[in-house]
């Protein structure tokens, strides 16, 4: 495709769950990977932007998964930028297996942010780049995802402490690590059945280095909800998966 940019990754042993297949957070940092190095082609990354006091933001993501890749195994990933409005930029992602056949498509979406004041930052502030608009994946983000029903019976509750680990090259807690302390919250007898088929995650607000989070989950149907939130309360994070039987 046109504007595009195209790798492969071998799905690592620390990339692989119990079961040998790709986790969601190893997933998740996959297309982070792309996505950054597509950004450097456009003239768009880190390293352009950190002189303007600018960065990017996941806002929001959503992955259908047709076949997780298992340990061992050469992921075909493509990425490309399908639009952008006034605040947000949306970036597409298509990944198949060795012989062509497909594993997963995502479809995000991307704030531009002041890092000095920690504000959303107007996209007219970066150049335009090419896109390709016509190729939007058809993955829904699903807005109405929901979250963890409070007097749910099976409701539980982890905290975590950040860890400098846990921080990225913007100061604040990478995407993925919330990814990891929502899959903190599902049963092991839940998911040792199942395999993801779908996740959806949406990043309200940042969380700082040297913070306690609390992560509220919830098993309801074939669906595992949990929200990531600070010691006030504030919300920071959903995560949704909807699973299918392995």
């Amino acid at each position: 495709m046109e504007n595009s940019h195209k790798t492969s990754y071998k799905v690592r042993i620390a990339d692989a769950d119990r079961f040998g297949r790709l986790k969601a957070p190893a997933l998740l940092q996959m297309l982070q990977e792309i996505a950054t190095e597509h950004a450097e082609i456009l003239g768009v990354a880190y390293n352009d932007l950190k002189p303007k006091n600018l960065g990017w933001a996941l806002s929001k993501i959503a992955v259908e998964i047709e076949r997780t890749p298992r340990w061992g195994e050469r992921v075909r990933l493509e990425t490309w930028a399908s639009d952008r409005d006034r605040i947000a930029t949306y970036r597409e992602f298509a990944a198949t297996d060795a012989d062509g056949k497909p594993l997963f498509t995502a479809r995000s979406q991307w704030l531009l942010f002041d890092v000095l004041a920690r504000r959303i930052a107007k996209l007219d502030r970066l150049p335009d780049w090419p896109r390709n608009p016509a190729h939007a994946n058809a993955v829904s983000f699903d807005e109405k995802f929901g979250k963890p029903d409070e007097s749910a019976p099976n409701l539980s509750v982890r905290k975590f402490e950040t860890l400098n680990d846990n921080i990225d090259l913007n100061g604040h807690v990478n995407n993925t690590v919330f990814a990891v302390w929502a899959s903190e919250t599902v049963p092991d007898s839940f998911a040792e059945l199942r395999k993801p088929a779908k996740i959806f995650a949406s990043f309200m607000e940042e969380v700082q280095p040297k913070s306690t989070v609390s992560v509220v989950g919830e098993v309801r149907g074939e669906s595992t909800y949990a929200s990531i939130r600070s010691e006030t309360g504030r919300e920071h994070a959903r995560v949704r998966i909807d699973w299918q039987m392995a």
